[in-house]
């Protein structure tokens, strides 16, 4: 199934209101095409080619806290940081 769609330019939010180029994408033919609400899909650009893809939900890594940073340390690390909070 292939579409034609116009590439709009957007602004991009913050200060600067740069201009980007944007495409939008919606109707049923996604549902049709088996892309459904709360998915997520992968976007590759190649060239002048974009692939979407349906994917997993990306994964997002836990923040390890300062203390379990620094037990991960290595001695070596351990002891450059100690010096280095020494000089503070």
């Amino acid at each position: 199934m292939a579409r034609k769609l116009k590439i709009y330019k957007q602004s991009t939010s913050g200060t600067n209101y740069t201009q980007v180029p944007t495409i939008i994408l919606k109707g049923q033919w996604l549902k049709e095409a088996g892309f459904n609400f709360g998915e997520y899909v992968e976007v590759i650009c190649e060239g002048e080619n974009i692939t979407l893809t349906k994917t997993e939900a990306p994964v997002i890594k836990e923040e390890l806290s300062l203390e379990d940073k620094i037990n991960n340390l290595n001695e070596d690390q351990k002891l450059k940081l100690s010096k280095l909070i020494d000089k503070l």
